[in-house]
This record gives structure tokens, C-alpha cells and sequence, in this order.
């Protein structure tokens, strides 16, 4: 068995059974490509590495053999690599791509195993991720920006590069593997507009002090990235976070209840609303500046909190709403959850002791029928999601 194959599947199984090509062009950043290869078995693709002659002076063709268990197509013979590889394919990702190949892909120019292959991938109107990667000033010469939207408007997707100081640096890994799945995947969200509330709000005790609590937004997160992954267009409102947010994801910020109260207006445009934020019952009566040290007994006055769900409800009337619900005893969790779910489109259910854990177990209640799953929260992001839709 070659290494790649033992690190299939180690991910997810998102892109099973999906043959990728990956193209790689001359620019410093294919010293990533490596990596992307491997992240892409990982998910479960079969990929067939493309390069260019000035690819192989930067990084060596045996090691991209090593990376995907296949000698990559360094010329092209009369095997025809580029129809019986590229027309028979899932997807063409070119990562990096030089500003001198994206104008080749821009004028149908075929001279060389690359622009070759993405030009058949077109022809054949197979899906094809340009992943830009140049310094600003080629970023910013008229002709190569009016050749990246020539791209776009030919069907290709273009990830926008990450600027830093004079360089438009490679678009993160994370991004190109999400904007894979999501054009060979389920599409079963496609134009749908899901908005996803989650992290813990923050109320104010006084100008510095705030009481908040343990939840980390990582379901939130698991299911923006499942719902973008599934052709959906998301929006993340997101209040403390301990986990970092894909970059690939649109976001809100909020602190309060307040905050959040103040942006439900906005709600009307989203076909879902899914609100697992663990969200303040009750707010301080904040006091200017900074209470003293060393205080004791200190008393904190508190008053309840706007109801955000019912709120968003009276607001977005034609959204479907999905609400979670934490508890301390199961029978107690699916007695609320049931109430709950008489009047919003799906409820969730879990109890207080996963605050905080990547396994945990779940309740998902809809249209009088309830399912308990358990899993890591990645997974069960994805139950939530098909129990969503279907």
C-alpha cells in the first residue's frame, strides 16, 4: 500500500470517490501544494498532479509522487493525459496559479500540462478553482484583473488571495478544501441564505468587568462550515468565541444580548435561522467606569433579558427557525424541547454537561418526531443539517 493511501478518510469522507486534478504553476507558494494534496486525499479524493516545467525548479516531481501516490504529468504524450485525466475528473484545482497562467486559462492558450488541462476541464464544463498567488503589483496590472474576471465569467471559481504588505499570498488551505466539497458536494443548500447565531454573549458589569459563560461556539462553527459546504450562502453572528472562524465565512460580531436584539431587523432575507448562542437570561444594571477592588459582598442587580428567539420570530415569519435548548436532566430536556418545537421549525436539544466537550449527544426534534444522535460535533452538525432540509 502506498502512504497516501493510509491516510485516506482520516478527515471526513466529503470528497469520496471524487477524482481531482491539481494543477500547480510556477510560483514560490506551490511549496504548499504538498500539503493541500495530502488534505485532499484526507477528505477522500483521488488526485492526479499537474505541473509546470518551472513548477519542477521550485519543488521536486517525486515529491508530489509521494504526496499523491501517482507520478504527476510533467509533459503530455500520446497517452492524451490531458483527456483521459482531466475530461474524465470531478474537479481542477490550480494552486498556486501565476498571473502568467491565468492569462494563458484567460485567452484559451494550451502550452503545457497545465493550462492544457484546465483548458479540456472548461470544454467540458468541469468545475476549476483558480488559487491566485503573485506579488501586488501582477495582482494589480489591468490586464491580469481584467483576465481574472474574463475567468470568472468562463465558470471559474477565483479565491481572493490574502494581501500582506506588497504580496497576494496564497488563498488558506481551509478555503480551497471547503470551496472543493462545496462544488463536488451535495449542493442541496444551493442559494439557500442560512444565517447561524452562535457563541456566548457578554453582558457589562461595569466599563471593563462582563459576565458571560462556557460555551466555545464550535457547533455554531461546524455548522456554518457544513451549511457553506453544502452550496448554502452563510452569514455567522457570532458573540465570544474560543475557536477560530473560517475565513471563507461571512460574519457579524455582537457582545450583548442588546447587540444581538438591535440586528434582528436584518433577519427577514434568511430561508434558515439556526440560534444555538448561548445567549444571557438575565443583565446587570452596569454601573460607569470601574467598581472598586476588594468590595465585599458585593451585590449585583439584575434584570431579565430580551428573548432573542421570539424576537426573530416575530420578525422573520417566513424563515424557518431552529432553536437549541440546554438542560440539566434529559427528561426535563425532552419535555421543554417538545413544548419548544410546537412552535419553531426544529429544536435541539442538549444537556448542560457538553458545554465545552467535542463529543456529546444531542436531541433534534421536528414535526412531532424526535432523534438522539451522539458524535463529535462535526458530525453531528451534518445530522442536524440533513435533518434540516429533508
Amino acid at each position: 500500500m502506498h502512504p497516501s493511501e493510509e491516510i485516506k478518510f482520516e478527515k471526513s469522507t466529503s470528497l469520496k470517490n471524487k477524482r481531482i486534478c491539481l494543477c500547480l504553476t510556477g510560483s514560490v507558494a506551490c511549496v504548499e501544494s504538498f500539503y493541500l494534496c495530502r488534505d485532499l486525499i484526507r477528505h477522500g479524493a483521488e488526485v492526479n498532479v499537474f505541473m509546470t516545467e518551472s513548477t519542477t525548479r521550485l519543488i521536486h516531481p517525486d515529491l508530489m509522487e509521494f504526496a499523491s501516490g501517482k507520478k504527476p504529468i510533467l509533459e503530455l504524450t500520446g497517452r492524451t493525459e490531458h483527456i483521459t485525466l482531466c475530461s474524465d475528473c470531478d474537479l481542477v484545482i490550480v494552486s498556486p496559479c501565476t498571473a502568467n497562467t491565468i492569462s494563458k486559462i484567460a485567452l484559451g492558450i494550451a502550452d503545457n500540462p497545465v493550462t492544457t488541462c484546465v483548458t479540456t476541464a472548461l470544454g467540458y464544463g468541469i468545475p476549476v478553482i483558480i488559487v491566485p498567488a503573485m506579488h501586488l503589483s501582477l495582482m494589480k496590472n489591468k490586464a491580469v484583473e481584467r483576465n481574472i474576471k474574463k475567468l470568472e465569467r468562463l465558470g471559474c471559481k477565483v479565491l481572493k488571495p490574502r494581501i500582506e504588505k506588497e504580496r497576494a499570498k496564497i488563498a488558506d488551505r481551509e478555503m480551497i478544501i471547503a470551496n472543493a466539497i462545496r462544488l463536488v458536494g451535495k449542493r442541496d443548500l444551493e442559494d439557500k441564505n442560512i444565517l447561524i447565531i452562535g457563541g456566548a454573549s457578554a453582558e457589562r458589569i461595569d466599563d471593563i468587568r462582563v459576565i458571560t459563560n462556557r460555551s466555545s461556539g464550535k457547533f455554531s462553527i461546524e455548522l456554518a462550515r457544513e451549511a457553506f459546504e453544502r452550496g448554502a450562502n452563510v452569514e455567522l453572528w457570532y458573540g465570544w468565541m474560543k475557536e477560530k472562524i473560517p475565513s471563507y465565512i461571512r460574519t457579524k460580531e455582537f457582545e450583548s444580548v442588546k447587540d444581538l436584539s438591535d440586528m434582528v431587523k436584518y433577519t427577514k432575507k434568511f430561508d434558515f435561522i439556526i440560534v444555538c448562542a448561548a445567549l444571557s437570561n438575565y443583565i446587570p444594571r452596569a454601573l460607569d467606569g470601574k467598581i472598586p477592588s476588594g468590595i465585599k459582598g458585593l451585590t449585583l442587580d439584575l434584570e431579565t433579558a430580551p428573548t432573542i428567539i421570539d424576537e426573530i420570530r416575530k420578525i422573520c415569519k417566513k424563515g424557518k427557525i431552529i432553536v437549541f435548548k440546554a438542560e440539566e436532566r434529559e427528561d426535563k430536556l425532552i419535555e421543554k424541547c417538545k413544548d419548544l418545537s410546537n412552535n419553531f421549525y426544529m429544536v435541539v436539544g442538549n444537556l448542560i454537561t457538553s458545554f465545552g466537550k467535542e463529543d456529546t449527544t444531542i436531541w433534534i426534534f421536528k414535526k412531532g418526531k424526535m432523534k438522539k444522535v451522539s458524535g463529535n460535533k462535526k458530525d453531528l452538525a451534518r445530522h442536524i443539517i440533513d435533518i434540516m432540509v429533508s
